[in-house]
């Protein structure tokens, strides 16, 4: 092998590194074969890590993602820092000595144990020193000084590194200068983060099947720019001549690289499959998915009637009130026909007014219909509001429950009508009384949001309502409405978010899921707001944001750390639940809705991603 082509010696920090980069260049064949069979097997014990010690599994986006065992986190963490400086120490002994792979491995190995001790002594004085004097400077200087001794802890452990790599590697004792430690933290650490940087910026590392490529490349080219830097001042007479065969490292790192990416494509294990895009609606109100199409979201100002099953090309149509909570609601049919509803007007127009529309995928037609009958109706006292929800039958009609202000009692009563409209114009409105109930004062549940209707496949309409600490239904035979029946049940808090199936009132609150009478804690530790629910069937469906360890391996945080969180997705027979991972996210918790398909496939929505699970929820 030739000696490098340039001098040793330059004028500065960047000449230093420019050196050390053609020292690693001129070495390539050396390095590759010492370096990279290194690198080939922790890339595979990290793969294997995250194939079988990972708890949950699940492929996302054909990208293979692990569960959020922080113990696994952890010792994937301590392999890769071995590795790295097996690979680091290594390579430099055999750019130094000329040693071939096996020797320049021994060697390096018998400085591991050092290197570690080296840094972990460094960076624990670096923490305590950081923390004294956070602790003792006001905050106005903080981040001046939080910098400072960054910088000075770098620069000496850096300095300590390269005293362990010298003598492990270097011909004759050799005392790394300050120098020599900068140099090595701009050309070995800031570059490859630079890269690093632009690498995520443009999404190599998330490419499906080119991911694990992309990560091989970077940590070669960083380790490549660290021994360059590490063996310049050992190398002053140029790179030693050493025969090495370089192509069985290429097939090693080919190999720890596809071998994931097989995996993912095979996937023998029959690991869960999870689709995503990140056009979600930002404003979804609600989402269904009817039986043998594909799934329907109601957003707030109009509809999307998808055209594939994870809503990536879909109709948009408008009309109709805004679904807006507190104001207009919204109920997707058995058949994907959507009814929005709101009560509007007074009585001094003749309202309040039910104002609705039937949307479909060729658009929306809206009416209006009064809720009193006749004039001779009076209106409800003062402060208590009407409140609407509307929904399709199979049989084209529409379907409006209204819950009317009267007087009487001691806060005033509340009357609950049915009312049929054998279509949109509704020329000839059937009303149907199901009784009344007494308003209660103030519960904490948000008015314009307490009624519900829903029509199975059997055309029989059900309704509830929420009202103090109970939820009453009421429901009656299909296009007559005959034989009303009645009944109520607990309600869960008031800021839960709930859901009807029927008979069935369903509803979630901080992981709690609550299910008629019964209730039990499934998701603890779920984040502010996130939360939905679906019944399908005998199974109730439950999906929350856990809180998870984002992706693995090493990381630049400036500022606060981000906040990760798992989509988890829950299927429930009674109160006895299996659960199942969905994407992962950074931020904040976010609201989602959920929307469950016959076969048990699952669709999350929320403002910047749709989420679907492509294999049926089997548990």
């Amino acid at each position: 092998m030739s000696s490098s082509r340039l001098p040793r010696t330059s004028g500065g920090l960047l000449g230093d590194v420019l050196l050390s980069y053609d020292i690693a260049w001129t070495a390539r064949r050396l390095l590759a074969a010492v370096v990279l069979p290194v690198v080939a097997v922790m890339l595979s014990v990290s793969s294997v890590l995250d194939w079988y010690g990972g708890g949950w599994r699940v492929i996302v986006d054909d990208v293979p993602g692990t569960g959020d065992g922080r113990d696994v986190a952890v010792l994937q963490s301590a392999v890769t820092v071995l590795f790295w400086l097996l690979a680091l120490l290594s390579g430099t002994v055999a750019v130094v000595r000329g040693a071939g792979p096996p020797r320049a491995v021994l060697r390096g190995a018998a400085g591991v144990p050092f290197a570690v001790a080296v840094l972990g002594v460094t960076a624990g004085a670096g923490y305590v020193v950081l923390y004294v004097a956070a602790g003792m400077v006001p905050a106005a200087g903080s981040l001046v000084v939080v910098a400072t001794v960054l910088v000075l802890t770098a620069l000496l452990a850096a300095r300590l590194l390269l005293g362990v790599i010298g003598r492990i590697a270097g011909e004759a004792p050799h005392q790394p200068s300050w120098r020599n430690a900068a140099s090595f933290l701009l050309g070995a650490v800031a570059m490859p983060m630079l890269l690093t940087v632009i690498a995520d910026a443009i999404g190599l590392h998330d490419l499906p099947y080119a991911g694990p490529l992309a990560v091989a490349v970077v940590i070669v080219i960083a380790l490549a720019a660290q021994i360059g830097l590490a063996a310049r001042p050992h190398a002053a007479g140029g790179v030693p001549p050493a025969r090495a065969v370089w192509w069985p490292g290429f097939a090693l790192i080919g190999a720890a690289v596809l071998a994931p990416a097989g995996l993912v494509v095979l996937n023998p294990y029959d690991l869960p499959s999870v689709r995503t895009h990140d056009r979600g609606p930002s404003t979804a109100m609600a989402v269904a998915w009817p039986s043998g199409g594909h799934p329907v979201i109601v957003t707030s100002g109009g509809v999307w009637f998808c055209d594939d099953d994870l809503c990536d090309r879909f109709t948009d149509v408008s009309g109709g009130p805004p679904t807006i909570d507190g104001f207009g609601t919204a109920s997707i049919g058995v058949d994907g026909t959507v009814v929005k509803t709101a009560v509007t007007g007074g009585p001094d127009t003749g309202g309040p007014f039910v104002q609705y529309a039937r949307c479909v995928r060729d658009g929306c037609r809206q009416a209006w219909l009064p809720v009193r009958a006749s004039g001779r109706e009076k209106p409800g006292p003062p402060g208590v509001g009407a409140e609407a929800a509307g929904a399709a039958a199979p049989d084209g009609s529409i379907w409006l429950f209204a819950a009317v202000p009267v007087e009487g009692g001691e806060h005033g009563r509340y009357r609950f009508l049915m009312i049929r409209c054998a279509d949109v114009a509704c020329a000839a409105p059937q009303r149907h009384d199901l009784g009344f109930a007494d308003h209660t004062p103030e519960d904490g549940f948000p008015h314009g949001r307490r009624a519900r209707l829903t029509i199975g496949a059997d055309g029989r309409p059900v309704a509830s309502f929420w009202l103090g600490w109970s939820v009453y239904r009421f429901s009656c035979e299909p296009v007559t409405c005959a034989g009303p029946r009645r009944s109520d049940g607990r309600a869960a808090p008031p800021d839960a978010v709930w859901a009807t199936a029927g008979d069935r009132t369903i509803a979630v609150r901080a992981g709690e899921l609550y299910d008629g009478d019964n209730s039990a804690m499934i998701a603890p530790g779920a984040g502010a707001q996130s939360g939905a629910v679906a019944a399908v069937g005998p199974y109730v469906y439950l999906t929350a944001a856990l809180p998870g360890t984002g992706a693995r391996g090493f990381h630049v945080t400036i500022g606060q750390p981000a906040r990760y969180w798992r989509q988890t997705v829950w299927r429930c027979s009674g109160l006895a639940c299996t659960s199942a991972p969905m994407d992962g996210y950074a931020g904040e918790p976010r609201r989602e809705l959920l929307a469950v398909a016959d076969d048990g496939r699952v669709l999350v929505v929320r403002d910047d991603r749709i989420v679907l699970r492509e294999t049926p929820f089997v548990p």
